[in-house]
């Protein structure tokens, strides 16, 4: 398999798009984790925490 293309976008990517990756990655987790839920309360919680993680992820990619 050729990775040069997975290598470039990792040498390219620096610090700065450490927490927006973090972040989503958090979020997609809970995302997967509120089908599992069985109570429309920890749906909703991790629903919201997870749409906190992305907006945060998205403002954070924006700054300059």
């Amino acid at each position: 398999m050729n990775f040069d293309k997975v290598r470039d976008f990792f040498d390219k990517s620096g610090m700065h798009d450490l927490p927006t990756g973090v972040a989503a990655l958090i979020g997609i987790v809970l995302l997967v984790l509120i089908f599992k839920a069985r109570k429309s309360f920890t749906r909703a919680i991790l629903f919201l925490v997870a749409a906190g993680l992305f907006a945060g992820a998205y403002w954070w990619h924006q700054q300059p």
